[in-house]
């Protein structure tokens, strides 16, 4: 499977479900899906697991990729925080940091600001962010298809005849 068929695979159709039945898991996989899909438009990474990188990676989708640009405001440490708050925080703890709360369906509105117990904090709407990252996988497929990384072998699934996991450069493996 190369990265245009991860990404659409993984990351628009299996996600897809996983937003209508678990929307809280669903924003672990979109939290790592944009620092994956930061990785993609980094051409000049060394190695698909290169140390020290997820916070450049995730940083840059947001800044870069033009339906997630509207989160650039939230990256700020001292506001928001959308990497320390969001990402770290579920892949680290299951939950997120202070700053942030999530809901799904009927509950509070995306990207309302509240105050909770003296801290202002900002709500993110699983449905509406999911739409906001399927269009941002779009456009790095979109964007990269023709880049030589978009079409390299990514993920080794059992019963294909390819041994890759990550980047074909890439010096990590994830078996």
């Amino acid at each position: 499977m190369n990265t245009s068929d991860f990404i659409k695979t993984v990351f628009i159709h299996e996600l897809k479900d996983i937003v209508d039945h678990h929307p809280y898991i669903a924003f672990m996989v979109m939290s790592t899906g944009i620092e994956f899909l930061g990785k993609c438009l980094d051409l000049n990474k060394t190695g698909w697991h290169d140390e020290g990188k997820s916070k450049s990676s995730f940083r840059e989708a947001i800044e870069e990729i033009p339906s997630l640009q509207k989160y650039k405001p939230l990256l700020d440490k001292n506001g928001y925080d959308l990497y320390g708050s969001l990402r770290c925080g579920l892949l680290h703890s299951a939950q997120p940091k202070f700053k942030i709360t999530l809901s799904s369906k009927g509950e509070d509105p995306h990207l309302l600001e509240s105050i909770i117990n003296a801290q202002q904090r900002i709500n993110l709407k699983c449905e509406d962010f999911y739409a906001d990252f399927k269009e941002a996988c779009e456009w790095v497929i979109n964007s990269l298809e023709l880049q030589h990384s978009m079409n390299q072998p990514f993920l080794n699934i059992p019963g294909e005849n390819n041994n890759f996991i990550g980047f074909a450069n890439s010096s990590g493996s994830a078996m």
